[in-house]
């Protein structure tokens, strides 16, 4: 066994770091082969083709693809999925507010309904005859209050 020194590189090391940075180096260059595109015009000597890839790369990638397809498939279904959930959700509410349109119209109707009800009996009312209103005035309140419910509505 040798001494090194702190900060010294034995030769071992040294050629593992090589080892790695020229197995980088040629990753790098098979994916730029692989990003250059060929022409459609043929080329002028012989077609050079990619290098072929080990078969550990090949299944390494077809892993890949296929637990990207699956990921791809699940999004595309939660997307479907969330999508109805919405169009449910909209024709549910669409649903309410026709209902609370037709309960204001029947509340409308009553409304219209009670106010003539109460101004029928208003030039009989004893309690509108003791604090000094006449028939005239009882009809002309209830053509006004005919006018305003006709505003409204």
């Amino acid at each position: 066994m040798m001494l090194q020194h702190p900060g010294q590189v034995s030769a071992s090391e040294e050629e593992l770091r090589f080892a790695i940075q020229n197995k980088h180096l040629c990753h790098r260059m098979s994916s730029a082969l692989e990003s250059v595109t060929v022409s459609d015009r043929p080329l002028e000597g012989p077609v050079v083709r990619k290098a072929e890839v080990a078969p550990e790369e090949d299944e390494r990638k077809k892993r890949q693809w296929e637990r990207n397809r699956i990921v791809v498939a699940k999004c595309r279904n939660k997307k479907k999925e969330n999508t109805e959930h919405l169009q449910k959700e909209s024709e549910k509410l669409e649903s309410v507010n026709a209902e609370l349109k037709a309960q204001i119209e029947e509340l409308k109707n009553e409304k219209q309904h009670l106010i003539y009800m109460l101004n029928l009996h208003r030039p009989t009312c004893i309690v509108r005859a003791q604090n000094g209103r006449t028939p005239e005035d009882e009809r002309n309140l209830f053509i006004q209050q005919m006018k305003e419910g006709a505003l409204q509505s």
